[in-house]
């Protein structure tokens, strides 16, 4: 029988921490796949299911209408993605929320008449039907644990809980087995034990485990019923039988809300920092772009960068200086002449890289460089405050007082990689409302021009998107960052060869979003594995 022991010792497991070798500062686009050896199967350790994995998944099981794995686990912090291993210790405060969960949840499951019928498949003959135990445990723990169980199992489940029975409550006993099974190590972790293969350290996933990592990866949450039939049928051993369940995964209601929240994270929308309101109407408008592109157009992915529209209802068209739509609607708002172009445009993205009230050149060009180029800027040195601005002075505008990082040698060669970018983007303040001067220091002109070290000079972020999705290395950050949201990790050197295989295949395939998944699961790296290292 799985033990607290097991369930700490996976914990511990999940704690770990993958050896990390970040890109060089400044890589260049990522190199043709020949040139970095052959692909090797990623290595990936137990995993946790997030706070919104858990919650998307109870909700799919038990219709828990609650949310209580976001009232009651602990947040889980996002850098950008929510499920790094290695911020996912499983502390004392976590573990006691998961019983806190699993208790309530069982408890309100079997309280409710239709709940529990549509999660018993049979209908208790008395307190004492060890036969409609038997198949409630074998059918939930199925979906809980995302594979069949084993005679053996079922048979541990239902006598662990003969006392209950005897005390003459059938719901009861079913809610206990519920809670046992919303407590296993296989529900709250991502277990993958596979198969060991005859390449060294390779781990092949069953077919299950497959489908659990297909459905987490595009739904966020775990598979359902139909997905582990296709998956016991053999339908998922090849590569057509792949792709068409990720693509019903993909075209289902969870499957774009994970989409879209992977674009939340990983460009810095998922919190803002503005009354609530406001932080909605930024939200709503890049949502729309995104599904635009993805789904509803299923377009080349650079139109998130370049679409020449936005999709805005009057207020943000006033605060953005665009024309309106009649007032209460939401249309797509032509750009015009504004400077503006794709979600660089965006309120909810020009809220990234500000410090205390005001815009940061440094900090917008980090983001630009961390998030957009997949570019590791190294920290600034020990000695350096860098929550505190330049000075101010009545005289000094914001060019002048960042000037002082060109003046020293160990900042320079950092902060020229960083500042003229975010000074490209200075026209537009931490709302995403143009100025053409300095808050209260109408005598400092803002002129928005900036440069990409290496790559050219631009003017506002229309011109930015421009020389990001022509040079290329945007493609190469897109599937970056979405191997990174997949695997839980960053990246390692032998993991080079396969993301340049899998960004040529993005740019062979028109750079369609929704193709570039499909090639991820149908890899045959994605349903392998290695041990970390």
């Amino acid at each position: 029988m799985r033990s607290l022991t097991a369930f700490m010792v996976l914990a511990a497991l999940c704690g770990c921490t993958a050896r990390i070798e970040l890109p060089p500062f400044l890589s260049p686009a990522t190199p043709e796949p020949d040139a970095l050896g052959p692909v090797v199967a990623p290595a990936i350790g137990v995993r946790r299911l997030s706070r919104v994995e858990l919650d998307n998944t109870l909700r799919q099981l038990v219709q828990d209408p609650n949310h209580l794995a976001l009232t009651l686990f602990p947040g889980d912090p996002a850098a950008p993605f929510d499920n790094a291993t290695d911020n996912q210790t499983a502390s004392a405060i976590w573990l006691e929320a998961a019983e806190r969960v699993a208790e309530q949840v069982s408890t309100a499951a079997m309280a409710s008449t239709s709940i529990r019928a549509s999660l018993v498949p049979c209908v208790p003959t008395g307190s004492a039907d060890i036969a409609c135990l038997e198949a409630f445990a074998r059918s939930f723990g199925r979906q809980a644990l995302r594979r069949p169980l084993s005679d053996a199992e079922v048979t541990e489940f239902t006598n662990l809980h003969a006392l209950a029975i005897e005390h003459g409550d059938f719901w009861t006993s079913a809610a206990v087995v519920m809670r046992r099974l919303l407590l296993d190590p296989e529900f709250l972790f991502r277990v993958e034990p596979g198969t060991v293969t005859t390449q060294e350290g390779v781990i092949q996933l069953s077919a299950f485990e497959l489908a659990s990592r297909m459905s987490f990866l595009i739904q966020g949450r775990a598979p359902e019923a139909w997905l582990l039939d296709e998956a016991a049928a053999g339908k998922l051993d090849t590569v057509d039988g792949i792709r068409a369940a990720a693509t019903k995964l993909l075209q289902a209601p969870q499957g774009q809300e994970r989409i879209e929240l992977f674009h939340a994270m990983w460009l810095g929308y998922w919190s803002l920092p503005h009354d609530a309101d406001f932080n909605a109407s930024l939200v709503r408008e890049t949502q729309a772009l995104v599904h635009k592109i993805v789904f509803t157009d299923r377009a080349d992915y650079r139109g998130l960068f370049l679409f020449d529209q936005t999709y805005i209802d009057s207020t943000l068209a006033t605060h953005y200086g665009l024309p309106p739509p009649p007032e209460g609607t939401l249309q797509w708002v032509p750009y015009g002449s504004s400077g503006r172009k794709g979600v660089l445009s965006h309120g909810s993205l020009l809220s990234n890289g500000v410090k205390q009230t005001d815009t940061s050149p440094t900090l917008r060009g980090k983001w630009i460089r961390n998030r957009l180029f997949c570019q590791e800027i190294p920290p600034p040195p020990p000695n350096v405050t860098a929550d505190v601005p330049p000075p101010t002075t009545s005289a000094a505008c914001k060019t002048d007082r960042y000037a002082i990082h060109d003046n020293v040698a160990s900042c320079a060669k950092c902060h020229k990689q960083m500042d003229p970018v975010g000074f490209g983007l200075e026209q537009f303040d931490r709302t995403g409302k143009f100025r053409d001067h300095e808050a209260a220091q109408p005598q400092c002109a803002i002129t928005g021009k900036g440069k990409l070290e290496g790559i050219g000079d631009f003017t506002g972020p229309s011109q930015l998107a421009d020389l990001m999705t022509t040079s290329g290395q945007l493609d190469s950050c897109v599937v970056r960052q979405l191997f990174r949201y997949g695997s839980g990790r960053r990246e390692l050197n032998e993991d080079e060869a396969l993301i340049a295989q899998l960004t040529q295949s993005f740019v062979n395939s028109d750079r369609r979003f929704d193709e570039l998944i499909l090639a991820i699961v149908s890899h045959p790296a994605f349903a392998q594995r290695r041990d970390l290292p």
